[in-house]
């Protein structure tokens, strides 16, 4: 049960009475507690025992939310591939307390589906062989091959969707404020001027979607993940969702990265994780697919979409507009989401419901805004950030960066007399990305030659021809020697 549900069971507040924190929270957003507070409608003491700091742990059958059934099915799907199987291993693959799942396998051993076996001679004197051991009988493994065919999720019990909506709005990203100080460290070891960072700072911290465009090759994928890691909490996500009967995974090992547990960590609901804020990316292989549920026909049970697995944290669609999906149909299909800041699922069922939609979206792309979307989309992204070329003095740093990183003497009057050359000379921009690139390639060169790579202009130049390319046709002179060669 989600907050709001939990207030009106217990009869501490009528719905009526809740209707002005729910207005305030559907118009301003946050978490539905502080709204209550607010506006005076709970006293903080009577409210406190509703409102956790973790999610906790389930002591009753009731408290997990889920239908017995569903727990003896996922007891019977986990010992079928098993040989045996102890209540402790199955506690903790299940992330269900000790105690419960004694009552589980009581309960299935009284219906015949499971039998203790026989421990094992050698190993009586082991901690292990002090614990029942169960395995499947016959009429065991008949009824969870059964199990299997209605869905093959084998993982620990899912949470229902009312209590991720409540731990989604209690840790929203909207709470979270990001200090100038902290997001100065965070792009501490990158060139990024202050007038970049005065602007990215509040776009951050309203929460909304931020809109970086520019040219290629100067940070704006960069930026967008410095931006996920400047939050520093944690947050809990749940492994699996039940909904309408049908399980959804939503932990994911790519995109969650979970905080290992300290003598502090609290005891909480294990069914949870607790993880730092997610930093999805999604690029150009981006498909339509991607933001739906989607279903495996085989193992019969979801993935959640890109954005449920960015909840509470970053979604990051980098090169947007270069996406499979166009980007008519991913703005059209986002308008409702981050205007109500929920979105809603199908199933293969055909039934819908509505999730959470809770994350800073950055959209990074080198094509003009206006080629993308138009008006009515760009003005529901409030914040719309230039991330152009660099300036000379900031390329220099850059090169002296990257010369440091990889142990090079830094030259700088040979890069300016590159930069004169290459840069000035042409009208060619001082692109961010080039520093990096080429000095990777000197390295490649002084492997190639079996030398150590050394930062002087004759170098220089070789790695610059073979860099930067020129209109074909162009009449060029090899470095070492006075022949003309045609680039053809």
């Amino acid at each position: 049960m989600n907050l709001a549900q939990r207030l009106i069971k217990a009869g501490v507040l009528e719905p009526e009475q809740l209707a002005p924190a729910l207005f305030q929270q559907k118009k301003f957003r946050g978490y539905l507690a502080k709204h209550l507070l607010d506006l005076n409608l709970v006293e903080p003491e009577i409210l406190a025992p509703f409102v956790h700091a973790y999610p906790p742990v389930p002591e009753t059958f009731e408290d997990l939310g889920l239908p017995k059934g569903l727990l003896i099915q996922l007891l019977l799907k986990h010992s079928f591939f098993r040989d045996s199987i102890s209540c402790q291993e199955m506690a903790h693959d299940i992330k269900v307390s000790r105690r419960l799942v004694d009552e589980l396998f009581a309960y299935l051993k009284g219906q015949g589906y499971v039998q203790v076996k026989a421990r094992d001679t050698l190993s009586q004197t082991s901690q292990i062989a002090l614990e029942l051991r169960y395995s499947l009988t016959d009429s065991g493994k008949i009824y969870a091959e059964q199990c299997l065919e209605s869905n093959r999720y084998v993982g620990p019990a899912p949470v229902p969707l009312e209590d991720y909506w409540d731990w989604v709005e209690a840790q929203s990203i909207n709470q979270v404020k990001v200090e100038k100080a902290r997001l100065k460290e965070v792009f501490t070891d990158y060139v990024v001027p202050d007038h970049l960072i005065t602007k990215l700072g509040p776009a951050i911290n309203s929460g909304r979607s931020i809109f970086l465009f520019g040219p290629s090759g100067n940070g704006k994928t960069l930026i967008a993940n410095c931006i996920g890691h400047a939050y520093q909490d944690a947050v809990y996500v749940p492994y699996a969702l039940l909904v309408y009967g049908q399980v959804i995974r939503l932990y994911d090992e790519l995109n969650h990265q979970p905080i290992p547990p300290t003598p502090e960590t609290p005891a909480h609901d294990r069914r949870w994780v607790l993880c730092r804020r997610p930093i999805v990316i999604a690029g150009g292989e981006m498909t339509e697919d991607a933001l739906e549920l989607r279903f495996n026909p085989h193992l019969k049970y979801y993935e959640a979409p890109h954005q449920m697995r960015a909840n509470n944290g970053v979604f990051i669609i980098d090169d947007f507009g270069r996406q499979k999906i166009t980007p008519r149909q991913l703005l059209n299909r986002w308008i409702y989401p981050l205007e109500s800041r929920q979105d809603f699922c199908s199933l293969h069922t055909g039934q819908q419901f509505a999730v959470p939609f809770d994350q800073l979206i950055i959209f990074s792309t080198n094509l003009n805004p206006y080629s993308l979307a138009d008006e009515a989309f760009l003005r529901r992204i409030r914040h719309k950030i230039f991330v152009g070329y660099v300036s000379p003095e900031q390329y220099l740093e850059i090169f002296r960066r990257v010369c440091i990183e990889y142990k090079i003497d830094f030259n700088p009057e040979v890069i300016r007399d590159m930069m004169a050359r290459y840069y000035v000379i042409s009208s060619r921009p001082f692109c961010a990305c080039h520093p990096r690139d080429l000095i990777e390639n000197l390295i490649d060169r002084a492997r190639f030659l079996e030398q150590r790579p050394q930062l002087t202009s004759q170098e220089l130049d070789y790695v610059c021809q073979t860099y930067f390319v020129k209109p074909m046709g162009v009449t060029d002179y090899d470095a070492i020697g006075d022949e003309p060669k045609a680039i053809v």
